[in-house]
């Protein structure tokens, strides 16, 4: 009884923490006039939302952020106005990536150091050397030859990796559509040799197994950098079955419309052959599945949103049964959701009427499973 009830207790304090609106960072006032040494909710509320984001097997609440300028606190243009339970942010739009301004720079240590927000980078890494300054090994156009292949994507991952750990990022997301996106000329979503290589140099730097004692000359790495895929992933282009993405932190959907059974069934076909190796469990590919709705175009409806923010996936694989809450969900264009549009409050402040509606599906359901009724309670 004691532990149910300090189960409860801690349900209650999570329950506060993710229900938080943004409705204390509306003031529009640039954050360089701003201690960022300050915080307007307590160190001990601080120190509680970083605690929990540590969290075992917390599912993620993921933004792609754009129209980023961090020179006032708001939801549309600083990540500090995004909810506090937004765990994942990346950094998406057609503002520099990693040129990044004085305002952009402290926003994001702000809500890193305080809110313990992790904020990557998004790249389309189409092709060898995207994003990154000209080396002349990148020039390999579409060869399959992997001792031309490999020393140059070997030297891009590395590139992308001091790019990110120079600008104070926390990770990396590939988007990765060959099929829905991109020139016949990304042969680094095309070429099966190339997209291969990438994943596996990546794996070096990024997620999982970044932490590899064995590297083959190449220097070590900063622990903890997390490593996400979005797009093609149980569909269309797919990941291909030899990549090495059990080092993958989180597969993104881009399950733009609504989330289906087969969509997750797809990202677990991807696996299967990892699954087979005993690598990892279906279980835990759907733990590691994040699935987000565009509200560039699904703003005003919420889309498919607030389904995916409850989505549970129940199936057999191979002898496994699998009941497991998704692993995360999330926005494509998250300021579309800031500016109220009719819709009305939510929780007493009408900013963020979607995202903060999910934030609370999402983690009620997560401490629901973690802390059954019992049966005498149970309707």
């Amino acid at each position: 009884m004691k532990i149910r009830i300090l189960n409860i207790s801690f349900l209650f304090i999570a329950l506060s923490i993710f229900s938080s609106g943004c409705s204390d960072w509306t003031e529009e006032k640039s954050i360089n006039d701003t201690d960022l040494n300050s915080t307007i909710k307590t160190d001990e509320y601080y120190a509680a939302l970083r605690a929990w984001k540590n969290t075992p097997n917390l599912p993620q609440v993921f933004v792609w952020f754009d129209n980023w300028t961090g020179t006032s606190p708001t939801g549309e243009n600083s990540l500090r106005g995004l909810p506090d339970s937004v765990t994942i942010a990346s950094n998406w739009g057609g503002h520099p990536k990693f040129e990044l301004s004085a305002d952009r720079k402290a926003d994001m240590e702000y809500v890193q150091r305080v809110k313990g927000t992790k904020v990557v980078v998004t790249l389309f890494s189409a092709k060898v050397g995207d994003d990154m300054p000209w080396d002349d090994i990148y020039n390999i156009g579409n060869s399959s030859d992997e001792t031309l292949v490999r020393p140059a994507i070997r030297k891009y991952a590395e590139a992308i990796y001091d790019a990110v750990v120079a600008s104070g990022y926390d990770g990396y997301d590939w988007d990765y559509e060959p099929q829905g996106g991109g020139e016949s000329s990304a042969y680094l979503w095309k070429n099966k040799v190339q997209r291969t290589i990438f994943v596996e140099e990546l794996g070096y730097w990024f997620g999982l197994g970044s932490q590899r004692t064995d590297r083959d000359g190449r220097k070590p790495a900063k622990p903890g950098l997390l490593f996400l895929v979005d797009g093609e992933i149980g569909i269309r282009g797919r990941m291909d079955k030899d990549w090495e993405s059990q080092y993958i932190d989180y597969f993104v959907l881009q399950a733009y419309g609504g989330m289906s059974n087969s969509r997750m069934a797809g990202v677990i076909v991807d696996m299967s052959e990892h699954i087979a190796a005993g690598r990892i469990t279906a279980t835990e590919v759907v733990r590691r599945t994040i699935i987000t709705e565009n509200f560039e175009s699904y703003a005003n409806t919420g889309g498919g949103f607030l389904n995916m923010s409850r989505y549970i996936y129940k199936a057999q694989y191979e002898g496994e049964e699998i009941d497991q809450q998704i692993g995360g969900c999330g926005l494509y264009r998250s300021g579309f959701d800031y500016i109220p549009k009719g819709k009305g409050d939510y929780d007493g402040s009408p900013e963020y009427y979607f995202l903060r509606q999910g934030i609370t599906n999402i983690y009620r359901t997560f401490y629901e499973r973690q802390n059954p009724a019992p049966e005498s309670e149970q309707p």
